[in-house]
């Protein structure tokens, strides 16, 4: 009897440590702010990896941003959040509106420093904002793409009711991807002509399994499981909810589908499927030796000439 005991308690402690070591990866996935990172763990993750001299250029270009004329916007969501948003308005207009969607635990200034001077010289209004749980915008965890795309609707109408004559364009960088294709299936506005989804995974089911899969080897159960509930308790999602190619099966514009060659985090098979459930008018460029959310940086030339083309063919339609 007391060997019995014995068993039920070693398996009591390691279920309370198995739930335990979830609610840290579960941390690490969705909340606001993860524990920190070692820098060696990091080379586990497929895909983590980013080019020589990048953060350095990053950081460049967003102090080169403080020569621009950028205006800090805020929005209340009918929740009450407190979204905030940054408002690029170029000297010499031209009609089009990208409404910028940023990666997760990036922002707005952060995700797109890099590409704002070239939409701003070339007479783009750039609307970048910050999503819940990320820059300056309220909110504890991120929802990869379930609140993100509601909230982005509320900065179309925002752009809308100043911009009104532009043509808008939605842009997303991998979470931010998966936000504007999630909006796909509900953007029957005819402000909206088009959509441009950067490395975008299927879904953040699929996404976080492929990582468990490849990174560390491991079956989706328990672990992937058990995440999924802490983030239905805590966050009311699924991560099956946040599916980008649920919603892209149903799309009402026309999408540019962009992704890196050499993307191993979120992998570039992922924009195929996409690609092929896309039922609308649809483009798709692959970024030869681009890591994930790297093409602008790797391929800037082809980036700005591909997507130039993308709003010129569609800006004029009523789609």
């Amino acid at each position: 009897m007391t060997a019995v005991f014995i068993v039920l308690g070693v398996l009591a402690a390691l279920l309370v440590l198995l739930f335990a070591v979830c609610g840290v990866i579960f941390k690490q996935l969705v909340w606001q702010n993860p524990f920190p990172t070692p820098k060696w763990f990091a080379k586990f993750i497929a895909g983590a990896g980013a080019p020589d001299n990048y953060a350095h250029d990053m950081e460049t270009a967003r102090k080169a941003l403080d020569a621009l004329p950028i205006e800090t916007v805020w929005l209340h969501a009918p929740d009450g959040a407190k979204l905030c948003g940054h408002v690029l308005v170029p000297k010499k207009p031209n009609g089009k509106l990208v409404l910028a969607c940023h990666g997760a635990r990036s922002s707005g200034l952060g995700e797109f420093c890099q590409s704002a001077p070239f939409y701003y010289e070339n007479g783009y209004t750039l609307v970048m904002p910050d999503h819940r749980g990320c820059g300056e915008s309220d909110g504890k965890y991120m929802g990869y793409g379930t609140h993100e795309s509601k909230d982005t609707f509320l900065w179309v109408n925002y752009s809308k009711a100043r911009f009104p004559d532009c043509a808008i364009f939605l842009l997303g960088v991998s979470m931010g991807g998966a936000t504007v294709l999630m909006m796909s299936n509900h953007a029957d506005d005819p402000a909206i002509h088009g959509i441009i989804a950067d490395c975008p995974y299927t879904s953040a089911w699929d996404e976080f399994s492929y990582q468990i899969h490849t990174s560390f080897h491991l079956p989706d159960f328990p672990v992937l499981h058990i995440c999924d509930l802490y983030c239905r308790i805590f966050c009311g999602y699924r991560f099956r909810d946040a599916s980008p190619l649920d919603a892209v099966r149903c799309a009402k514009k026309p999408v540019l589908f962009i992704h890196g060659e050499k993307d191993d985090y979120v992998p570039t098979f992922m924009q195929g499927t996409l690609y092929d459930a896309c039922p609308t008018k649809k483009e798709r460029l692959v970024v030869p030796g681009a890591v994930h959310a790297r093409s602008y940086y790797t391929a800037p030339a082809l980036y700005q000439k591909t997507i130039t083309e993308f709003m010129e063919q569609y800006a004029g339609e009523k789609v």
